[in-house]
């Protein structure tokens, strides 16, 4: 068990940068005039999903088929951390708003409200504990 929290520890690490690469990126979208810049700015929902999936790479290749217990985690992890924060590192943008032009935001406006991802982030948070004491009891 402490193996499995370790490495959600890691997977939420691994958000906090993301959040932060993405923020980033938000920042400039507007300051940029190159093409080639603006291009590579509008990638980022892409982007920040590969680096999210390459994030568990070591776990699925160490635990083979176990490995499904820390991607729900780290899908949990994501729809805690990665909302609240990128708002609060973008400025100028309230922590509980949920976003609008990813697919998932969509969704979850529809569930959340527009500025839901304060009840997003503690409905998954209760699902993760949840999740946690479920793992925790089958092992």
């Amino acid at each position: 068990m402490i193996g499995f929290i370790v490495q959600q520890l890691y997977i939420s690490i691994c958000i906090l940068l993301l959040a932060g690469k993405d923020s980033d990126s938000y920042q400039l979208k507007d300051k940029t005039d190159n093409a080639l810049s603006s291009g590579r700015i509008k990638r980022w929902h892409r982007d920040g999903a590969i680096l999210f999936a390459l994030f568990f790479v070591p776990f699925i290749h160490e635990q083979g088929w176990q490995s499904w217990k820390i991607c729900v985690a780290g899908i949990m992890l994501r729809l805690i951390i990665f909302d609240p924060l990128f708002n609060e590192w973008s400025g100028g943008v309230s922590m509980s708003y949920l976003g609008g032009t990813a697919f998932a935001d969509k969704i979850f406006i529809k569930i959340f409200g527009i500025n839901g991802a304060i009840k997003k982030s503690l409905f998954f948070l209760i699902l993760l504990i949840i999740f946690n004491v479920l793992i925790w009891r089958i092992s």
